[in-house]
């Protein structure tokens, strides 16, 4: 294996756990109240809960995703609380083999449902989620972790969240996860939103938060009456997700 390929595996030591625990504050340049430390890190195997790891052949750690359990309306679920691939690797897919790595844990044991939350203004995370994992979306919080909770999240804009649901086995993510990007035909609904909030940012807060405002207004009007997000389309200069009916592959089974 050269030092360009990686091992995708479970974490399982103190030794694995540190070099998470390192990423974080690689990545986000958070203090120390903000980390996770070991010992949760240690519950969660315990639990069951996996943390994958991309690792290179020297045993570097270039990424990882942390896995809690969760309950939803009395079904185990997964929560897939923390994710991380180091600046220079981004566009390696890393995060994505990484996701399915996680997915084969959950169908091996059972679970139904990943969820995690995501900020609606970034596009290249829509875009993972939803194109490429085919994750669907029927939940909008607004201000969900904060304002300047830690450095992770601004001081100046609400941190409005929408919750990613992977319905591991179902048909769409099959088709999805082999290449088929999701097709909205005739869209019920759209939420705009600019191909990317950081360029918007950096040039105005102001014109950060009225797009979170915007944003937040499309959601609400149109996360309702049985329609959900099922596709998402990134163009030159603004993005859009689009929405259509929900459907009973996307729902536990009864």
């Amino acid at each position: 294996m050269s030092d360009r390929d990686f091992a995708i595996r479970e974490c399982s030591s103190i030794e694995d756990f540190q070099q998470c625990i390192d990423l974080e504050r690689g990545v986000w340049n958070d203090a120390d109240l903000g980390i996770m430390p070991i010992r949760l890190y240690m519950i969660s195997k315990a639990c069951k809960a996996p943390t994958i790891g991309a690792f290179e052949s020297s045993g570097r750690l270039v990424g990882f995703v942390h896995t809690m359990i969760a309950l939803i309306d009395g079904r185990v679920v997964y929560h897939s609380h923390l994710a991380a691939v180091v600046e220079e690797l981004r566009h390696q897919d890393i995060g994505f083999r990484m996701k399915l790595a996680q997915r084969q844990h959950a169908m091996k044991a059972g679970v139904p449902l990943i969820i995690w939350t995501f900020d609606p203004l970034q596009s290249r995370n829509a875009h993972l989620n939803i194109n490429k994992l085919g994750a669907v979306i029927r939940r909008y919080e607004v201000n969900y972790y904060s304002e300047g909770l830690s450095t992770v999240f601004d001081s100046d804009v609400p941190s409005d969240r929408i919750f990613a649901e992977w319905w591991v086995s179902s048909p769409h993510v099959d088709s999805v996860i082999a290449g088929n990007r999701p097709y909205v035909e005739n869209p019920a609904g759209s939420v705009l939103i600019p191909e990317d909030i950081n360029k918007v940012r950096a040039i105005s807060v102001a014109e950060h938060l009225k797009w979170r405002l915007r944003v937040r207004e499309g959601f609400q009007s149109t996360l309702k009456g049985g329609l959900i997000v099922r596709g998402f389309e990134r163009a030159d200069g603004t993005s859009r997700y689009l929405l259509g009916a929900d459907e009973e592959q996307f729902q536990f089974r009864q």
